[in-house]
């Protein structure tokens, strides 16, 4: 395997596992969101578990904003990159 279809190879399965982490992240915080709202409608609110579903529901928020601010922006070059990759193995110069 040449060194391209091997970068190739672990590129797409780094880009699976952060786009599928992000869908988790928004899963637990939409399930977090949704308990969190039940508990504030129901008759008599639990204060304690509203403050930690909120906790929860933010820390997600700050994980999903890591991951889109920090982590693709990192990993974006890294995808686009990948044909410098195949030339250079080549001997090609760009």
């Amino acid at each position: 395997m040449s060194a391209h279809e091997e970068m190739k190879t672990r590129t797409d399965a780094l880009e699976t596992a952060v786009y599928g982490l992000l869908d988790a992240c928004d899963d637990y915080r939409q399930t977090a969101e949704g308990l969190l709202a039940a508990e504030q409608e129901s008759a008599s609110p639990r204060h304690q578990l509203v403050h930690r579903l909120e906790q929860l529901s933010a820390r997600a928020t700050r994980v999903i904003r890591i991951l889109e601010d920090d982590v693709l922006t990192e990993m974006l070059p890294m995808m686009d990159r990948l044909f410098a990759v195949e030339r250079a193995e080549r001997g090609v110069d760009i």
